[in-house]
């Protein structure tokens, strides 16, 4: 066994906690520094006109990987008439409030079949991917 493959193993063989995929969602949402409200807030004047489109894609993304969640676990899904800001606020709450048991549900995203831990990792490094697009595209001079 090779130790990336050992890794691999142990990650699997202890996965988060709800209250632990909370907090990552939480920061990748929401920390002072580095998360989709720090690079919205650092969008001034005119913001580049992509970072609307990374704003509509996230929350498009994230309803799509709660509405997964919701059939699987049988939970609420997300608010129809929640923008970013409040869907972010909202699955933070989600999910510390899902089940344990719910953490090891199968759910399949784009053709791959994934735990629901697995596919709110994926939510939390997807959104903070593109919080670092947002940010430097924040920092860009508009010329027009």
């Amino acid at each position: 066994m090779t130790a990336d493959s050992q890794e691999t193993e142990t990650q699997e063989t202890q996965p988060f906690s709800p209250s632990a995929l909370a907090t990552l969602l939480d920061e990748a949402n929401h920390h002072p520094w580095e998360s989709v409200r720090s690079a919205l807030a650092g969008a001034d004047g005119q913001p580049h006109p992509r970072i609307a489109a990374l704003a509509s894609h996230l929350s498009a993304t994230k309803r799509t990987y709660w509405t997964l969640i919701a059939g699987a676990a049988a939970v609420p899904p997300p608010p129809d008439d929640a923008g970013l800001t409040r869907l972010m606020e909202w699955e933070v709450d989600a999910a510390r409030a899902l089940p344990e048991s719910a953490l090891a549900l199968t759910v399949t995203h784009s053709g791959t079949s994934l735990s629901v831990s697995e596919l709110l990792r994926l939510n939390a490094r997807h959104t903070a991917w593109h919080a670092g697009q947002m940010a430097a595209l924040a920092q860009r001079e508009r010329l027009a």
